[in-house]
């Protein structure tokens, strides 16, 4: 489209993208004049660039500052996602393109006088799918109820999270990987800088995300690059903070410093940058799942910037924001993840929970115990539950309460209409994305919504938006929401009903807590050597 095409849909043509059938209306931004779909209750932005293209030379860097543009840029539909295998979360992202720096802004057509909230959603899909064209995550339900809403990509997989000795000894901070939290942090700083001109306040953004979008928010709270960047945090199923992380240099908890995995696919940079996406991502096994011991999972690392330390030491010793969070899990998290685990014996679950519990094996095979065949599936289901989501939601509101700040704890109880991948799959992992953003749909045929899921709907969406508002849940139309204190384990369970009770997952997750803490006197054991 010429700059001569875009000016003149800005003017009031009218266009159709999805959801709209209206004509255009420009704004500025600070790289230049955007025109987005609007009508009588919401404008959508989508597609805006926040960050030069991360590509050729600027492969594996530090985001840079989005070029400028003359005329009028047409900003109604998404820019293409980040690379990405084909993986099931990632089938409507078929389209991607390394050039993926885009940024997507849902606002009210009728503004209010004051500057409204921002809702920061950052995309889930374990840090190698996903991104913000998820329909789960449209704004336009939320916005219409006086919030702006962003959704946006960031680098995946061997793209956003590539260590290396040759890439951290160029680097002026002498590190590698993380690009795709740099990422974060930069669209974070777009909206610091760009979200006025869309009727949203600089000074109240709340931070939220589910799956890998939960662990980012916790990763941000603990990074000093992202500090005074958002006010509020919601974190939903964020996946294994609270477990050893590799770290770029280090062999720590067992794990392989993340340097020496990367160095594994040679040392000519150069060549790696001159690779095409499609071959990189076919070398890079990003499609490999965490559930594989032998895989090569490319996730955030400890890189002494962007991650100082350990997140979950980060939360323990009090060095995260100061800001409101509400954190919760779905009651059955495991299930899409224990329905497609390839081990199917005994001997090959022992093997494999033993590589993934360095200096505490026997005590996790002892009690994630599979004698029989027939036990594999039950015991990976309470593993990946208390190791990976469970555990990290408690341990995480322990530590921020035990500061003083408000926390708000939840579970997910409420079984959607319909399951995805295998029957019996409860409340599984991600259900609950669609009632938190106002729009919940059946998730097979035949199974038609049911009134509890509207009213779930709409009880969720509204406690989301008055945290954002204020950073406190409650209100007179909205459920009563203890704030989470340590003695009693409240919480608020969004189930069939809605309702308040104590001691959640409480007895797996005193035998993590101690499992965790024996796990860290070892790894302290193994470093005095």
């Amino acid at each position: 489209m010429t700059y001569a095409t875009r000016a003149v849909l800005a003017t009031g043509i009218l266009c159709i993208t999805a959801g709209y059938t209206t004509a255009q209306q420009s704004i500025r931004v600070r790289s230049g004049l955007i025109a987005g779909a609007t009508d009588d209750e919401v404008t959508a932005y989508k597609g805006i660039p926040f960050a030069a293209p991360p590509v050729g030379r600027l492969r594996w860097r530090p985001p840079q500052p989005a070029p400028g543009w003359e005329g009028v840029r047409d900003a109604t539909t998404f820019g293409p996602p980040c690379p990405q295998p084909p993986f099931p979360p990632s089938r409507w992202a078929s389209n991607w393109n390394e050039d993926c720096l885009t940024i997507n802004v849902w606002t009210p057509t009728k503004r209010s006088e004051r500057p409204m909230p921002v809702l920061f959603v950052i995309p889930g899909g374990g840090f190698f799918s996903g991104g913000g064209a998820d329909p789960r995550t449209d704004g336009r339900e939320l916005a219409k109820r006086g919030v702006v809403v962003v959704t946006f990509n960031y680098r995946l997989g061997i793209f956003g999270f590539f260590s290396h000795p040759l890439l951290s000894k160029e680097s002026p901070s002498h590190t590698s990987g993380n690009y795709g939290l740099m990422d974060q942090i930069a669209a974070l700083k777009w909206v610091r800088d760009n979200i006025a001109a869309f009727g949203g306040a600089a000074s109240n953004v709340t931070i939220q995300g589910s799956s890998a979008g939960g662990s980012s928010v916790l990763y941000l709270m603990v990074s000093p690059p992202a500090q005074g960047l958002f006010s509020r945090g919601i974190s939903t199923s964020a996946a294994l903070v609270y477990s050893p992380i590799a770290h770029v240099r280090e062999r720590r908890y067992g794990l392989e410093s993340a340097e020496a995995r990367g160095a594994r696919l040679g040392d000519d940079i150069a060549g790696l940058r001159a690779l095409s996406a499609d071959d990189l991502l076919a070398r890079s096994k990003t499609e490999t799942d965490i559930m594989y011991a032998d895989g090569d999972p490319y996730w955030p690392v400890v890189d002494g910037v962007v991650l100082p330390d350990e997140p979950s030491t980060l939360f323990d010793v009090g060095r995260f924001a100061r800001t409101p969070l509400i954190i919760g899990t779905m009651n059955d998290e495991a299930t899409l993840f224990a329905s497609i685990l390839p081990i199917k014996t005994s001997a090959a679950w022992r093997e494999h929970v033993t590589k993934r519990s360095p200096g505490v094996e026997s005590a996790v095979a002892a009690t994630y115990a599979a004698p029989a065949d027939s036990d594999v599936y039950p015991a990976a289901m309470r593993w990946v539950n208390d190791w990976w989501f469970h555990g990290t939601a408690r341990s995480v509101a322990r530590a921020v309460s035990a500061r003083g700040v408000p926390v708000f704890l939840y579970g997910f109880s409420r079984v959607p209409p319909g399951q995805p991948l295998r029957a019996g799959a409860g409340a599984f992992h991600s259900a609950e994305t669609e009632y938190i953003f106002g729009n919940p749909s059946p998730w097979g045929k035949g199974a038609p919504l049911e009134e509890v899921d509207r009213a779930l709907a709409r009880a969720m969406s509204g406690a989301w938006l008055q945290f954002a508002r204020t950073g406190n849940p409650n209100a007179t139309d909205l459920p009563s929401w203890p704030r989470y204190e340590r003695s009693s384990d409240q919480h608020l369970d969004f189930g069939s009903e809605i309702r308040s009770g104590s001691g959640l997952h409480a007895q797996s997750l005193d035998v993590f807590d101690r499992t965790l803490a024996e796990m860290r006197a070892a790894d302290r054991r193994a470093r005095n050597k």
